[in-house]
């Protein structure tokens, strides 16, 4: 919610790139998931993973921690 919040005249627009980019996620995970946990198995497969999320919190961390210098900057925010 915090994009749609930051612009909300770009709601739409918003809401819409964010399912396109999980959907594609999604369809792109049936094909790199069978050879990453063939070529690395179960436990390195999933730490790989693990790792990605925990980068992903690291992310939305620094977006809130960072989020009021980012939309000052952004002519596109609603002030």
């Amino acid at each position: 919610m915090y994009l749609p919040l930051s612009y909300p005249q770009y709601a739409a627009s918003l809401f819409a790139a964010n399912d396109a980019s999980r959907s594609a996620l999604a369809a792109g995970s049936i094909i790199y998931a069978h050879p990453l946990f063939v070529n690395l198995g179960i436990g390195r497969g999933v730490s790989i993973l693990g790792g990605l999320a925990g980068g992903g919190c690291l992310g939305i961390w620094a977006i809130y921690y960072y989020g009021a210098r980012l939309r000052a900057r952004s002519k596109f925010a609603q002030k």
